[in-house]
């Protein structure tokens, strides 16, 4: 993995601006640099590649998904299933989520203005948040009305609620193939969380979280997957057991549950980016270390890294160099670890002069490090 700029490409593409001190007396004093860089690699390629790629599995996706809500929804009206219309409810609630997700994409891809310098990429985390919430929403409408059918058991059409809950199991195990799967790669991230490898192997973010929305839409896909195999369950059952109407609101307390759950880690991924914590992958522990090996070194602080959305991660830190140093050398070994080791989007650092007292100027209230220089 390479940074654009430089001659052999593995210097980050720096713009470096020259900070003269006046507290500076000695004339071997060099001009202090700050260097902004972004991480631009094959992996951004890959990524336009990705989003291109999101864009049309969702636009696939929602079609899908909205022809089979229309025929679900007749289906459970007809039927007098409960478990049958909440199954075409959240049918819908994943339609207007994938309805979401395009239009956050794009808009995310649009370029940054003079009023929002950083772009649009957290459109894409407010889509996720705003899609899940309105699934719990319609969860708890429904579970409401399935307390109400405890109370006054309906007659139910079995056979009818059993062929629809059939072709409802086949049309999600289609859209899950359309999707893609990327809940598996969700699940792999919690529980790689915190293991030191993840910054061994120099692989770019993007490669390392999945778009928000793909994850949000692949969450949805398999809770309305469950939710139809248990409607299709409890239509065998009413079949043999007609007078066992109570398995209706008993799988949609069921499979509300099961929806709750695989939603719960995507809302907080998503209060975490908006949040600005770190991304779960990236330790600043580590990323300190890291920089205080590089010579020249003698401490890092003000540390910030937070996330404009999953992938695309920022940085800034000031950097404080032995007098004697070559501070672009420093620049660039700092950028090249930033975002060849860790995979930060976008890092900012500021290089300080161990003898020109830049520190004083750091407000001990906002500084993030513990730092006795703070």
């Amino acid at each position: 993995m390479t940074c654009s700029g430089g001659e052999e490409g593995h210097a980050p593409n720096e713009h470096t601006h020259l900070i003269p001190s006046s507290k500076r007396q000695d004339s071997n004093h060099k001009s202090i640099p700050i260097s902004t860089s972004s991480c631009i690699n094959l992996a951004s390629k890959v990524d336009d590649l990705t989003q291109s790629s999101t864009k049309k599995k969702l636009a696939i996706a929602t079609t899908i998904a909205l022809l089979f809500f229309a025929t679900e929804l007749i289906a459970g009206y007809l039927a007098n299933s409960l478990a049958l219309m909440s199954d075409a409810f959240h049918l819908l609630s994943d339609v207007a989520s994938f309805i979401v997700a395009l239009a956050a994409i794009y808009l995310a891809e649009k370029p940054p203005t003079k009023k929002h310098t950083f772009g649009f990429h957290r459109a894409e985390v407010i889509a996720a948040l705003v899609s899940v919430l309105t699934i719990w929403v319609l969860t708890g409408v429904l579970v409401m009305e399935a307390i109400e059918r405890l109370r006054k058991p309906q007659v139910i059409d079995a056979k009818l609620m059993c062929i629809t809950a059939s072709i409802g199991v086949l049309v999600n195990v289609i859209l899950a193939c359309v999707l893609g799967g990327h809940h598996h790669h969700h699940h792999h991230h919690e529980h790689g969380h915190g293991e030191d490898e993840l910054h061994q192997h120099h692989h770019h973010s993007d490669q390392k979280e999945v778009n928000i929305n793909l994850r949000a839409a692949a969450l949805h896909v398999l809770g309305d997957l469950l939710a139809s195999i248990g409607v299709l369950i409890s239509s065998v059952i009413l079949i043999f057991k007609p007078n066992y109407t109570i398995v209706d609101p008993m799988c949609t307390f069921i499979f509300s549950i099961i929806v709750m759950y695989t939603t719960y880690h995507l809302v907080q991924d998503s209060i975490a980016v908006l949040m600005e914590g770190a991304p779960g992958h990236i330790h600043p522990e580590a990323i300190e270390k890291s920089l205080q090996q590089i010579p020249g070194v003698i401490a890092v602080h003000d540390l910030h890294i937070w996330a404009l959305s999953p992938g695309k991660s920022s940085l800034t830190a000031h950097i404080i160099v032995d007098v004697a140093s070559n501070y672009d050398s420093v620049l660039s070994q700092g950028q090249s670890v930033v975002c060849d080791t860790y995979g930060i989007h976008h890092s900012t650092l500021q290089i300080e002069s161990d003898k020109a007292g830049f520190t004083s100027h750091c407000r001990p209230h906002i500084c993030s490090s513990s730092s006795p220089d703070c």
